[in-house]
């Protein structure tokens, strides 16, 4: 059964999205903590690029493909409880990066970083697009443009510390995001649980098959484009375009790149309503794949940004809408589907870049990433059969 509410929070409706919005922008902001402090810590722990590589690797994993095992136990346990407790954990261990001097200790805050961050998306989903939403997609789409929001800040609030008080200054972020955490557990409704004593028995192959196993693939083949662009752009335009590793432009081109997939996410649970889930997701995602191999024909001046935010925008408005298909599809455990498309579709795709990423080595920068970008094409064929799949589904529980 889906959530049922037990009592209703003080948050409700537009305000309680908004405010789960600036929770994923706090949440997003910390996690970007270890990308803007990378040449940083390589030099504080005489790191080499293979043991950086593996804190990557770790803050990625833990905040990605755990988020259906942590939906799954919110569904059991309470959505603002295990919400409230992963911001907690998230500010604390992410807040504490930059003190640290060494490796394990390091790898340690980052997964338990990760493992925050990964209780907050699925059950925030849940909770914005529970029951009392009046549009879903639109609630949705709004937590995902908080988090773009965040991720674009982060590494500018972060370095600004740094450059400014040393790294030990962003031991004061924990604070907001503890006050963040508070409110979480004091603001938002509370849900009866699920009856099943085990959690992770909702995890059924049935989790990762039919419409969500559609829709989870389309999620994967979006987040390999969002990687692919992340972190091949920058690079891109310091061995085609000559700029410096630090140019202004790498840093608006990738800012541009996130705020526009935060309004698309936005656009897309505003519009689909009107329009059509699978039209706007089917058109969106083509036309991403257009957009996004368009920036790399571009030279390197002051139209990249806004191509590169068109893109994003495009990229992402589909995002929200996946996310709500999912949760519809399972009803029993919207949080857990909630984790599997967003969290498990996220951590595939940063395997898969590894392949792209040797890619690259044999066929260069530009045509791998170019590769990368069409595969949105499929993904579009994909995303359709997860909807048309879903809706179906629908029909047929309500016939019976």
């Amino acid at each position: 059964m889906p959530h049922i509410v037990r009592e209703p929070g003080v948050l409700t409706g537009t305000r309680m999205a908004a405010f789960l919005a600036l929770v994923h922008a706090m949440n997003d902001a910390l996690s970007a903590v270890l990308g803007a402090l990378l040449p940083t810590l390589q030099a504080r722990l005489a790191a080499g690029t293979t043991t950086l590589a593996v804190l990557v690797a770790a803050l990625t994993v833990s905040s990605s493909v755990t988020q259906p095992v942590l939906g799954a136990v919110a569904d059991r346990f309470g959505l603002r409880r295990v919400a409230a407790i992963g911001v907690g954990l998230g500010a604390i261990a992410l807040s504490l990066v930059g003190v640290v001097d060494s490796v394990p200790i390091l790898l340690g805050l980052l997964v338990v970083g990760g493992l925050g961050s990964a209780a907050l998306h699925p059950v925030a989903t849940s909770i914005v697009g529970g029951p009392a939403a009046r549009n879903p997609g639109l609630a949705v789409g709004l937590f995902t443009a908080g988090g773009m929001a965040g991720f674009a800040a982060g590494p500018v609030l972060i370095l600004y510390l740094v450059s400014s008080f040393g790294p030990g200054a962003l031991a004061w972020l924990m604070l907001p995001g503890l006050l963040l955490a508070a409110g979480v557990a004091l603001l938002l409704p509370e849900f009866e649980p699920h009856t099943d004593s085990r959690p992770l028995r909702s995890l059924e192959r049935s989790m990762f098959t039919g419409a969500l196993g559609w829709l989870t693939a389309a999620s994967t083949l979006i987040g390999l484009a969002f990687i692919a662009f992340t972190s091949g752009v920058p690079l891109w335009l310091v061995q085609f375009h000559g700029l410096a590793a630090d140019a202004p432009l790498l840093g608006w081109t990738l800012g541009a790149f996130s705020l526009g997939a935060a309004l698309g996410a936005v656009l897309g649970g505003a519009v689909a309503p009107r329009v059509g889930t699978s039209r706007v997701t089917v058109l969106s995602l083509l036309a991403a794949a257009g957009a996004l191999v368009v920036v790399l024909s571009l030279p390197a001046g002051p139209a990249l940004p806004a191509v590169a935010a068109l893109a994003g925008a495009l990229l992402y408005v589909s995002q929200p809408l996946l996310i709500v298909a999912a949760q519809t599809a399972a009803p029993r455990s919207p949080t857990a589907a909630a984790g599997v498309v967003m969290g498990l579709g996220s951590g595939i795709a940063g395997l898969l870049y590894i392949g792209v990423g040797a890619l690259q080595e044999v066929i260069g920068l530009s045509p791998a990433m170019t590769l990368t970008f069409l595969l949105l094409i499929p993904a579009a064929a994909i995303a359709l059969r997860g909807l048309t799949f879903q809706q179906r589904r629908r029909v047929g529980d309500e016939r019976a």
